[in-house]
C-alpha cells in the first residue's frame, strides 16, 4: 500500500499546532479591553440644534434662507441644517467657517481681516488647511463657562447677516443652557 506524503505532512502540522494545547490545557483567554474613557462631548446635540434653530428663526424673520452648522472642539459636525431654497454649497461654506472659528479660536470675521493686516498669516492658515477653512464672516466660536466647546457657522446671507444669524443662534443656546 502506497503512502501519501501530504497526509503525513498534514498530520504532523496538526500535531505541532495543537500539541501545546493538549499538553498544557486550554490556551489562555485574552484580557478584556479596558472601559472607554472618552471625554464627554463638548457640545450636545440638543445644544447644537438650539443654536441652529435660533439662527433659522433669525433668517425666517427676515424672509431669507441660509445654512447653519455646529461643530465640536475637534471641528467635527454635531448638527447641520440647510433651509429650503438655499444653495447646497452653503452647507460647505458654513462648515468651513465653523471649522476655522473653532480651530483658530476666533471669529471668521476677525480671521478675514488678516488678508489686509497680516497676509502672511492669512495665506499660511489657508495653506495649512486646504479646503477646510473659509475665512469670511459667519463663523463664531462657542464658549461655555470660559471654555471653548465648539463653533457655529452660517452661510447664504450677506456677510453681516451670517454673523448676526450665528449670534442669534448663540443667544438661543445661552437661554437654554442651565445657569451656573
Amino acid at each position: 500500500m502506497a503512502r501519501n506524503p501530504s497526509v503525513h505532512l498534514l498530520a504532523f502540522s496538526a500535531f505541532v499546532l495543537f500539541a501545546p494545547t493538549l499538553a498544557f490545557g486550554a490556551a489562555p483567554q485574552p484580557a478584556p479591553a479596558p472601559a472607554s474613557k472618552l471625554p464627554a462631548p463638548s457640545i450636545t446635540l440638543a445644544e447644537a440644534k438650539a443654536i441652529i434653530d435660533g439662527a433659522i428663526t433669525y433668517a425666517r424673520d427676515r424672509n431669507v434662507v441660509m445654512a447653519a452648522i455646529v461643530v465640536d472642539t475637534a471641528g467635527m459636525v454635531v448638527a447641520s441644517e440647510r433651509m429650503d431654497g438655499v444653495s447646497p454649497a452653503n452647507i460647505q461654506y458654513a462648515e468651513g467657517k465653523a471649522f476655522a472659528a473653532v480651530m483658530q479660536r476666533q471669529t471668521t470675521e476677525q480671521l478675514g481681516q488678516l488678508v489686509k493686516d497680516r497676509p502672511d498669516r492669512y495665506y499660511a492658515i489657508q495653506a495649512m488647511n486646504p479646503g477646510k477653512m473659509y475665512l469670511v464672516g459667519g463663523g463664531e466660536p462657542l464658549i461655555a463657562d470660559g471654555v471653548l466647546v465648539g463653533a457655529v457657522g452660517v452661510a447664504g446671507l450677506a456677510q453681516y447677516e451670517d454673523e448676526a444669524a450665528g449670534r442669534a443662534g448663540m443667544a438661543a443656546w445661552e437661554r437654554m443652557r442651565p445657569k451656573r
